[in-house]
């Protein structure tokens, strides 16, 4: 064998091993930054991009994390599943732990919530007292004891999840009270991008009831 087929060789293999190490090395980047801005356990990150020196410019193909228990505006995610295509992020910022993206690309992500965690998100509002979220996939109820002029009073009420006019609130909208007669429907405000702090702005595209939890699909 040459001289000049065994550089070849060389040249490949080292080239296929920096394709390999190279888009992992990023994505363990974003895996720790990520783990710190949702204050949960590190996600499982996958980078692609071809070819791999793209990425030294922070430009890929897709990147895909999936991450559980995540924490984003004091709302617990059950789950989450993120696509970002086409999108790019500044290696040197992720480096020093800060995420800053470069271009937006196109992003999906789709995050499931539950009944005990929009309770708990409830609670710590302090409008509504021991809240109980249920959800099913004919509506969502919720009881609890609600604050009127300074007093706390019983709620029990059902009703339907509806967007604000800006697609990023997701709101509960009462159709039905029972046990008190109240002077207005009380809207009740259950997630808001905006208060999340996510790095590129996205909206609410699709709501879906399921039992004790609901899959809502964000994108930009």
């Amino acid at each position: 064998m040459s001289r000049l087929i065994q550089g070849l060789v060389v040249v490949v293999l080292l080239v296929g091993l920096l394709q390999w190490l190279v888009p992992r090395w990023a994505g363990s980047l974003l895996a720790g930054e990520l783990a710190h801005y949702d204050h949960g356990p590190k996600p499982t990150v996958a980078v692609s991009a071809v070819p791999f020196w793209d990425l030294l410019g922070g430009q890929f193909q897709d990147v895909y994390i999936d991450a559980s228990k995540a924490n984003l505006g004091g709302l617990t995610i059950q789950h989450a599943r993120l696509n970002w295509a086409n999108g790019g992020v500044s290696l040197g910022s992720l480096e020093k732990g800060k995420l800053v993206v470069t271009k937006p690309g196109r992003v999906t992500m789709t995050i499931r919530l539950t009944g005990a965690a929009l309770s708990q998100f409830l609670a710590q509002k302090g409008n509504i007292s021991n809240p109980q979220v249920t959800i099913s996939p004919t509506g969502v109820a919720v009881h609890g004891r609600l604050l009127l002029g300074g007093v706390y009073v019983p709620l029990d009420t059902k009703g339907s999840l509806v967007e604000s006019a800006s697609h990023q609130q997701l709101i509960f909208h009462p159709t039905s009270i029972d046990g008190i007669q109240l002077p207005v429907l009380t809207d009740i405000q259950l997630l808001n991008l905006a208060n999340m702090r996510l790095p590129i702005r996205l909206t609410i595209q699709q709501v879906h009831l399921e039992s004790n939890q609901l899959a809502v699909t964000v994108g930009n």
